[in-house]
């Protein structure tokens, strides 16, 4: 015990200037945040410049893929590593000062969010952003909020992202899309400094913060899901300033910090469901940690009252407004993912193929990365978990890391099942927040001077690993860049690391151009708001730049799938109110792959087609005299069903 005080205790070494911490023993030492020496303004500038060359030539991979050339994918990893590797090794160096190692950070969040940037710079691209790019859109054009968003319910009831975007646009002149581009880089900047300088505090080193930072960094969404234009990529920046602020101010008197911490806690509830309800957890944890162990200070009343306010806003706020949220929570995410998990554990469900998609691996190299990442994790959290419980005295807050950080094993099951992976990809963001502040109290021990002098009682093997007087940092960097590289494989499936080609070969798993164009024809010229039936990859764009609304997925499908306009066709385009049905003749072209299905996952053949959709399928909209053809385009085309929605036209029903 005395020895694991003593390797803690080490973290304040040279080039690790200890501060006092929030919530730690009063009267501890502290310096101010000093400026970069001549020497610590070189290495930034050689990170600096190695960032930016891995980000060229994240670039140069991007436009060869735009050009069908997969021969420079290589380049992509190449530039990753040029941003990962010397940032992290820097950062862990002891060399390096405390302000120092927050600029590597800020520089690591940006430089990762602008490859997401790199691979779509001129519009929106996930399927997620186009919808909430529709509630923006709604906002803008009618300046109300709670505009029904048909392509999710959610989105409307929690308008933080789009009414701050919709700000913006206004005050600015700049475009939805440019708006969306900053604001999310700006939530990226609070979001790792907050983290930061939470995980500083929890740790009480800034050595071990940067390694929460570079644990964190290497979750699998961070590299793509959380800079997309998305609700909770602006909640989790939010959730992270609320707690640093009240891990700050809680000890400082009057009203002030308060009024400043409930307003972070009603802008977390209106913006986004789950991190409201995480920051009530978290928030709720560290109170009865610090009650345990500090008893009834006036602190810590304080940060109870916090914790009150975080539960009741959600709740209330889903109870009131945010009520389509739980049907979309419970019915379509959580009770599809845990069913699945439960029947996987008692063996009645067959675990899914890992790291394949559309009936093809991923390569060897990257299926060998990821199962590492997660080795090591799993590895090294025990050991984490173990100097929390030493510290939990002086440091309650590192025993709420510890109890999320120990979530993470748990987390890996549902992803074996196939409606798991959202549950388990999506609870990382969160998950990570934990095990990147035990983890990186590991790191920091690992590659400090103590590590060198009590490497022959533990991870002996991780020093072994580099030879030379250095070898500790250089083994630490590595495998942190082992699970950097890992999180990005298991988060992105390796067909989507790059963009599509234009015009590829057989069903395109992005939108193309052409259904842009077809959304603004319909826009302009059919007006917005028009009942349509669609694809699921196509549907978003509708309801988005065409300001029209796609009827549900589950819905969509048996329309299209049947050959003839039978009886059940016609009575499912009459039952939805259906006034368009929008075709993309690419179906028949291949297999879905992301998602992996046409209209829904409960559509026949569901996640495993093996040969496209008969052209039968949509043909039967031009073979009747009830349906005209408005547009067509290529392979596109828009059909007008009205007639028989509304009961003007029968068709000749037919066996189908």
């Amino acid at each position: 015990m005395q020895k694991a005080e003593a390797l803690l205790s080490s973290l304040g070494d040279q080039g690790d200037d200890p501060i006092a911490v929030a919530g730690g023993p009063r009267g501890s030492s502290e310096k101010q945040l000093v400026s970069p020496s001549g020497g610590q303004l070189l290495w930034t500038a050689a990170v600096c410049l190695s960032s930016s060359v891995g980000l060229g030539l994240v670039a140069i991979a991007d436009a060869a893929s735009r050009q069908g050339d997969g021969k420079l994918s290589f380049l992509f990893w190449l530039g990753l590593l040029g941003i990962f590797v010397p940032t992290a090794h820097r950062s862990l160096s002891g060399s390096c000062g405390r302000s120092e190692r927050l600029l590597l950070a800020l520089m690591l969040g940006s430089a990762m969010y602008l490859v997401k940037v790199a691979a779509a710079p001129t519009g929106f691209s996930f399927i997620d952003e186009f919808i909430h790019l529709r509630t923006l859109q709604d906002i803008l054009r009618t300046h109300h909020l709670f505009t029904f968003n048909p392509l999710l319910a959610a989105s409307s009831v929690y308008p933080g992202l789009e009414t701050v975007t919709s700000a913006i646009a206004d005050m600015t002149g700049l475009s939805p899309f440019v708006a969306g581009l900053l604001l999310v880089g700006v939530a990226r900047l609070v979001f790792t400094a907050s983290f930061f300088y939470v995980a500083e505090q929890v740790t009480g080193s800034s050595r071990a913060a940067a390694g929460a930072t570079l644990v964190y960094a290497s979750n699998p969404m961070f590299l793509f899901w959380s800079a997309y234009f998305s609700y909770e990529n602006l909640a989790l920046p939010l959730a992270a300033f609320v707690v640093w602020w009240i891990a700050t101010t809680r000890r400082q008197p009057g009203r002030g910090p308060l009024l400043v911490g409930a307003v972070g806690v009603v802008a977390v509830t209106v913006t986004h469901h789950v991190a409201g309800f995480a920051l009530a957890a978290v928030l709720v944890a560290w109170w009865v940690a610090e009650r345990i162990v500090r008893g009834t200070q006036p602190a810590v009343r304080r940060l109870g009252w916090m914790a009150a306010l975080s539960l009741v806003v959600p709740i209330g706020w889903m109870a009131t407004i945010a009520r389509p949220a739980i049907a979309y929570l419970w019915s379509e995410n959580i009770y599809p993912g845990i069913s699945q998990t439960v029947a996987l554990v008692q063996g009645h469900l067959a675990a899914r193929t890992l790291y394949s998609s559309a009936g093809s691996a991923a390569p060897l190299w990257e299926r060998l990365a990821g199962f590492g990442g997660v080795a090591i994790l799993l590895l090294l959290l025990p050991i984490g978990v173990y100097y929390a419980w030493t510290k939990h005295s002086s440091r309650p807050a590192l025993l709420v890391a510890a109890g999320v950080a120990a979530l993470y094993p748990l987390s890996l099951i549902p992803r074996l099942a196939p409606d798991g992976v959202a549950i388990s990809g999506r609870s990382s963001e969160y998950l990570y927040a934990g095990l990147g502040c035990i983890l990186g109290m590991v790191a920091a021990m690992a590659s400090g001077p103590a590590a060198r002098q009590h490497q022959t009682r533990w991870l002996r093997w991780l020093f072994r690993l580099v030879p030379g007087k250095r070898r500790s940092g250089l083994a630490v960097t590595a495998v942190l860049t082992v699970v950097f590289l890992g999180g990005v494989t298991v988060g992105t499936p390796y067909n989507k690391l790059l963009p599509e080609p234009a015009n590829p070969v057989g069903y395109p798993s992005a939108v193309q151009p052409d259904v842009f164009a077809a959304a603004a024809w319909a826009r302009t010229n059919l007006g917005p708001g028009r009942t349509f039936a669609t694809d699921a990859l196509d549907a978003p764009v509708l309801g988005s730049f065409g300001e029209q609304n796609p009827i549900s997925e589950n819905l969509a499908f048996p329309i299209f799938f049947s050959s003839t306009m039978s009886q059940a066709v016609v009575h499912d385009i009459r039952s939805a109110g259906v006034d368009y049905i929008f075709v993309d003749t690419r179906m028949s072209l291949g297999t879905p792959i992301n998602p992996s299905y046409y209209f829904s996952p409960y559509e026949p053949g569901g996640s495993h087609h093996a040969h496209p959709l008969p052209s039968s399928y949509w043909a039967k909209f031009g073979a009747t005299s009830c349906t005209s053809l408005v547009y067509f385009a290529g392979p596109l085309r828009i059909y007008d069903v009205t007639a028989i929605a509304d009961g003007l036209c029968v068709p000749a029903i037919r066996a189908g």
